[in-house]
């Protein structure tokens, strides 16, 4: 079998390329990333970032109506996507081989030659308005955006992706503009091109890169502190309640080797999948909730651990405590050899399929150098490896500790007080 080789380089203006090669392909992926997301807004643009990556869908200097955008790729059989997340940005496309120019050149069109109009800046201020609207009715999606209000109180990451629907309303032509130059630059850009590629494929995609203008790396206010406890309660007619148990730490961004990889372990053993812990006790034993389940975000300096639930409003006390008792249960006992090998063997071998992939070997080498991390599937392997009972213990320890978590709740409940009840027993 061909071994998948990458090669990397930054160009003379501060652009960074990564060529995933993948013999035998029949597609070439395209994956550009800017630095540019919420927590890099100030309260009064919040939501810009986001704006933004809807607005340049709607036309650039070589596609000016958003059908042409669309066709440029649909037309071939290939697919187009965008998204913007908390510290990043990123536009991608997949293609037929035979139509890799394209592939490649419409990234840096929507990027960096959009056509920016007054008018289209109107119509998509309603579309996001009911965007808006849409996550605030879907209580699973929006008590995560309350959650990060709370984890990441006083800091940028606690603004949501989306705005609100004051900041998207008062948003003008000048800010759009000024915000691109000084985000849309290419020392803050990172274009990813995975496939069976050729010469000519990397040279146009040198080429293209060669062409924006270098600007200034945007300095990203770091968070310093780890979160402080904290309970909210949105009251909503809902038919269960949802909620987010979480925490933050400053140690665990990918800028830093400490503990990161063990946060990794810890989240796949306590709630990954339907072998985890949470899965196991919360919904199988108990019959508490049929959604439940753990996750992480990493950025650049720091990582939250977070539970989320939808559970039965008459038993989501029930449902809390168990979780709880999840979280000590790790700081109490050392993981056994067994249960610590299977999480190694998940996640290594996730990655490993994944490598397999165009899309999420763009994804993993993009986003992570984009912001300060570069590691490749088989060094992340070997530290996932290294990882000890021990670690998992002493992390679980530091995170869990009561005046840490921060707990966000969506139900019919009137009162709070309950739920901060939980937080304090030890």
């Amino acid at each position: 079998m061909s071994r998948i080789e990458i090669d990397r380089q930054t160009r003379p203006n501060g652009f960074r390329l990564v060529f995933v090669h993948l013999p035998g392909r029949r597609s070439i992926t395209s994956f550009l990333a800017i630095k540019s997301g919420s927590r890099h807004e100030t309260a009064a643009e919040n939501g810009i970032a986001h704006f933004l990556e809807h607005l340049v869908f709607k036309g650039t200097q070589k596609y000016p109506s958003n059908v042409e955008v669309a066709n440029a790729i649909e037309s071939v059989g290939g697919t187009l996507n965008a998204w913007t997340d908390h510290d990043h940005t990123a536009y991608w496309n997949i293609v037929p081989r035979s139509h890799a120019d394209t592939g490649i050149e419409l990234p840096f069109e929507l990027a960096f030659r959009p056509k920016i109009r007054s008018a289209d800046i109107e119509r998509e201020r309603g579309v996001i308005t009911e965007e808006i609207r849409m996550i605030h009715d879907d209580p699973a999606s929006f008590v995560r955006d309350v959650s990060s209000q709370l984890t990441f109180a006083g800091h940028p990451l606690a603004q949501p992706i989306i705005g609100t629907e004051e900041t998207v309303a008062a948003m003008s032509h000048e800010q759009f503009s000024r915000y691109r130059q000084r985000f849309y630059v290419a020392s803050q850009s990172v274009l990813v091109v995975a496939g069976d590629l050729t010469p000519e494929i990397i040279k146009r995609a040198e080429q293209l890169s060669d062409e924006i203008p270098s600007g200034e790396v945007a300095v990203t206010a770091p968070l310093t502190q780890p979160s402080k406890s904290q309970v909210t309660l949105r009251t909503k007619p809902t038919d269960q309640t949802h909620f987010v148990l979480a925490t933050a730490d400053p140690t665990l961004g990918l800028v830093s080797e400490t503990d990161r990889h063990t946060l990794t372990v810890l989240n796949t053993i306590l709630g990954r999948g339907m072998s985890s812990r949470l899965f196991c006790e919360v919904r199988e034993r108990q019959g508490l909730a049929y959604s439940i389940h753990s996750y992480v975000q990493t950025f650049e300096d720091a990582a939250a651990l977070s539970v989320y639930g939808g559970v039965t409003t008459e038993k989501a006390d029930q449902a809390l405590a168990a979780v709880l008792k999840e979280l000590d249960r790790l700081c109490d006992e050392p993981v056994s050899a067994a249960e610590l090998t299977n999480a190694h063997n998940c996640i290594t071998g996730a990655n490993d399929i994944q490598a397999d992939s165009g899309m999420s070997a763009a994804m993993w080498y993009g986003t992570d150098w984009l912001l300060g991390r570069w590691e490749t599937h088989d060094e992340v392997a070997t530290k996932i490896r290294s990882v000890t009972p021990t670690m998992i213990q002493e992390l679980a320890q530091r995170l869990s500790a009561r005046d840490r978590l921060t707990l966000a709740l969506i139900g019919p409940q009137t009162e709070s007080e309950p739920f901060a009840g939980l937080l304090t027993k030890q």
